[in-house]
């Protein structure tokens, strides 16, 4: 790579500041300092004072229910758009073209819908494999190139999950524009194109990146955040933690994982306000509802029946070959990150999305259970089977979903 190469990569890094801890809790004290010797000159001291003095402790809780009640609400819209796009690969709905397959055949069921239409009853009145082939490739490559050049043209820090980055600014680090609103809209719509074209990806990692937009926008309306880097980065630690409890339906996991994985400073105050922030957005996810299953994700595992000792082997070679395969992926890992470091170019970036959409579609379509989205395949896989599949209406006329839960399949 020559030098002005280099240059170009590594140009936003000279935007980075640090944030001087001991000038920033200096200028709280005497904001403290001011607002009490204030109140306590008699003369002057007034009830409209004493308001302003219980609002400014009681805005700490006000922002963090702001943004905990954001990120529900931005999560579900998210995952509705998502669904949508992955059913678009596949067809249309003749009733509303903005309904994707459960809502288009929530009454018929998805077995024998007709009002959902694949591309080639809806392009030629008719059946055709390869019109239904050459429709999935063409929208999921249009997707994640639509998602590569907005983030290239409108938003380049919104690549990638944005966690390295989180852990950086919470250790004190100022990256401008990092955690602002446009980010955060390119964020929403590039993820929602890339989850739905059919991308290995998921929706965790930047689900974290996005509440701590959503923490930070809230924050910087309130003066008492704006002032100070220490309470913006409690708002933000709490954002993170509903980012996390949104995406895998956990408020205790997602505190725990900003205490642990991402915060440097973490007090007992943060503590509170971080479960708080968790707790509403996973309250107003389920609010929104937005999979129809009143659940706060797409799959759930339950664990109603008790299982048998026999079944402790397969349990130990799913175990060995997870290991060795998470092995596997971590080395081919660094081995195409190097080599996309030395031959990739950066402005490349929207032609090697389209390629790597172009050939995840060509060759997942082949499968029906690859071909659907991630998170509505994980939802099939760990769904409960009837005893009975014949009289079930959950388990349809074929068995479940493919016919998974017939009996002759098992």
């Amino acid at each position: 790579m020559s030098h002005i190469e280099q240059a170009k990569s590594t140009a936003r890094f000279d935007e980075f500041a640090t944030v001087d801890w001991i000038d920033d809790a200096a200028k709280e004290r005497r904001r403290l300092q001011g607002l009490w010797s204030h109140l306590s000159t008699r003369r002057r001291a007034s009830l409209l004072s004493w308001i302003y003095l219980a609002y400014d402790a009681a805005v700490s809780w006000i922002v963090v229910l702001l943004a905990g009640v954001l990120i529900g609400v931005n999560t579900a819209l998210i995952s509705i758009v998502t669904e949508w796009l992955s059913d678009a690969k596949l067809g249309v709905c003749s009733t509303g073209w903005w309904l994707n397959q459960k809502f288009c055949c929530w009454e018929e069921g998805t077995d024998d819908c007709s009002a959902w239409l694949t591309w080639d009853e809806a392009l030629v009145g008719g059946s055709s494999a390869f019109i239904r082939w050459l429709a999935f490739v063409a929208t999921g490559t249009c997707m994640a190139a639509t998602c590569a050049l907005l983030v290239r043209e409108y938003a380049p820090l919104a690549a990638g999950s944005g966690l390295g980055e989180i852990k950086a600014i919470l250790g004190g680090f100022v990256i401008r524009g990092f955690m602002g609103g446009w980010t955060l809209l390119m964020k929403s719509v590039g993820l929602a194109l890339a989850v739905g074209s059919g991308l290995s990806v998921g929706k965790e990692g930047p689900a974290v990146h996005m509440g701590c937009c959503i923490g930070n926008v809230v924050a910087r309306n309130f003066s008492k955040y704006r002032r100070s880097a220490a309470r913006q980065r409690e708002v933000i630690s709490a954002a993170a933690a509903a980012g996390v409890a949104v995406a895998f339906g956990a408020p205790i996991g997602g505190v725990l994982f900003s205490l642990e994985d991402l915060s440097s400073h973490f007090p007992r105050k943060t503590l509170w306000r971080s479960f708080l922030c968790a707790l509403i957005a996973t309250v107003s996810l389920q609010a929104m509802n937005p999979f129809r299953t009143g659940k706060l994700v797409m799959f759930q595992a339950t664990y109603d029946r008790d299982w048998h000792f026999f079944e402790t082997l397969f349990f130990v070679i799913l175990g060995v070959f997870g290991g060795v395969f998470g092995g596997l992926c971590i080395r081919l890992h660094l081995r195409v990150a190097a080599w996309r470091r030395r031959f990739v170019r950066p402005s490349h970036a929207v032609a090697e999305a389209a390629v790597l959409a172009l050939g995840t579609t060509a060759m997942t379509y082949a499968n029906v259970y690859t071909r659907a989205d991630m998170g509505e395949l994980l939802s099939y896989l760990l769904q409960e089977c009837p005893a009975t599949t014949t009289t079930s209406s959950a388990a349809g006329s074929s068995g479940g979903w493919n016919g998974m839960c017939a009996p002759e399949n098992a």
